[in-house]
């Protein structure tokens, strides 16, 4: 059995059993008590002992009863909810806001509201978001400022999540805890919902990126914006009985006695296109298989490519496309901002088709790729590039780069919140796909340096 399939299955157990680790040592220490007063304590003691020893007895019982009170009241509300909500689909309405600062941080937020949510006395409610792909959140407690004991009204929250991943969240089920005022008990409850929202990728790179159009093909398929096609003074075709006679070059004709009429240059839609190919591909041999890792990283490849994109959509009259190694549905209903971000947001890691099978010729104006296409598969794609192709290489490293000194003295006295930047940075650093990494990254930037591409190193 795999570390991560035994972890699961651990948090899974104790997630589910309705007391806690401290419960457990809150009793035993408790009986180890009361059996202690009960043997070592007698009628033949002096009297200050046998009065500490009666203290003490009624103590432990009135601390069993503030317990049991706890108990019983957290179990009441647990089974009051369990029964309210199993054939009531519209008990819980979730409604997840993304704000976006100046400064392009991105914070998310969940507004709860929950149909007659009855509290535990002086006990806690809190709630834990399960989404798609296994992803599981921490557990956040429910509150709001005006709140009677036992109300039974319907109950309405605020929660500020603490997802950095640019990804699509799909919210498969939440889970319920109703757990006492000294959370030795924990009553769980599990129900489906659905609801998705965004992290949208962000524009934290400067780039300056001069790039090429690519010719519009299929003259069946309409563009959205109109644009010059060359054409007047450059392009001639034989005259036929349809042309006008007047867009007859009467020099060609004097000099070679040809008739030949000029192709004038039209205001249509069939026109120069700019495609931005971004691939998300990883060689297994460089892929560590750790989460962690792998969300971080991808993150901050996909607000590259977004950097890039912004870069191209400075001019407003170009025609930009993305086009992924993978298929992308998203469903988005922002009108406000452009569906590439909902794509690059929703896209994953793929191995399964490398960027040199994907790409062709003369149909790609920025193709942007990462650390994790091997040298070998840069080489391959380097030969079938077309030269106007500008090549952005995003080193996946610069996402846990770090100062190795300041690193590891922070870590020795100041050890870093679990899950934060700083610890994955310090896994990071003792870890041998980072070695792995950097030697990739020399060999390609070498590889760009021999090539005859316009290339960018993010």
């Amino acid at each position: 059995m795999k570390r991560t399939q035994l972890s699961r299955r651990l948090f899974t157990f104790f997630d589910v059993i309705p007391f806690t680790f401290t419960a457990v040592v809150f009793i035993v220490v408790s009986v180890f008590a009361y059996s202690y007063l009960k043997n070592n304590y007698n009628v033949d003691e002096p009297a200050s002992h046998a009065v500490f020893a009666a203290i003490a007895e009624y103590l432990l019982l009135f601390v069993f009863m503030i317990v049991f009170w706890g108990f019983l009241s957290t179990l009441i509300t647990y089974i009051i909810f369990v029964v309210r909500t199993r054939k009531n689909e519209k008990y819980l309405h979730i409604l997840f806001d993304i704000f976006t600062d100046k400064k392009n941080n991105t914070t998310s937020s969940a507004k709860l509201k929950i149909n007659k949510l009855l509290f535990p006395l002086f006990g806690y409610v809190k709630i834990r978001f399960l989404f798609e792909n296994k992803f599981i959140t921490k557990k956040y407690v429910l509150s709001a400022k005006k709140f009677k004991l036992f109300s039974s009204k319907n109950f309405e929250t605020d929660i500020i999540l603490d997802f950095p991943d640019v990804r699509n969240y799909v919210l498969k089920s939440v889970k319920f805890y109703f757990e006492d005022y000294f959370s030795l008990f924990s009553f769980s409850l599990k129900r489906v919902t659905n609801a998705q929202f965004y992290i949208l990728p962000s524009n934290k790179s400067k780039l300056d990126i001069v790039t090429y159009p690519v010719s519009q093909q299929d003259t069946q398929t309409r563009t959205n914006i109109i644009r010059h096609l060359p054409g007047e003074y450059l392009h001639f075709k034989d005259f036929e009985d349809s042309d006008d006679v007047r867009r007859i070059v009467w020099k060609i004709f004097a000099k070679n006695k040809e008739l030949v009429v000029r192709i004038q240059e039209l205001k249509n839609n069939y026109a120069s296109k700019y495609v931005l190919y971004a691939s998300f591909f990883n060689n297994k041999d460089l892929l560590l298989q750790t989460a962690d890792f792998s969300r971080t990283f991808l993150t901050y490849y996909k607000n590259a490519i977004f950097a890039v994109y912004s870069e191209m959509k400075k001019n407003k009259n170009s025609d930009i496309r993305i086009r992924f190694d993978q298929t992308i549905n998203v469903v988005s209903d922002s009108e406000l901002l452009p569906k590439e971000m909902f794509e690059i947001s929703a896209a994953e890691w793929q191995n399964n088709l490398p960027p040199d099978d994907f790409y062709k010729v003369g149909d790609v104006s920025v193709l942007c790729i990462s650390s994790f296409v091997s040298e070998a598969e840069f080489a391959k794609l380097l030969n079938v590039a077309g030269k106007l192709t500008v090549i952005v290489f995003v080193k996946i490293s610069n996402a846990l780069k770090s100062n190795k000194l300041k690193l590891f003295a922070e870590h020795i006295f100041v050890k870093p919140k679990n899950g934060s930047i700083n610890e994955l940075r310090f896994k990071f650093l003792l870890s041998p796909l980072r070695k792995r990494l950097l030697t990739n990254e020399k060999k390609i930037i070498e590889l760009l340096n021999k090539g005859d591409n316009t290339f960018y190193v993010v």
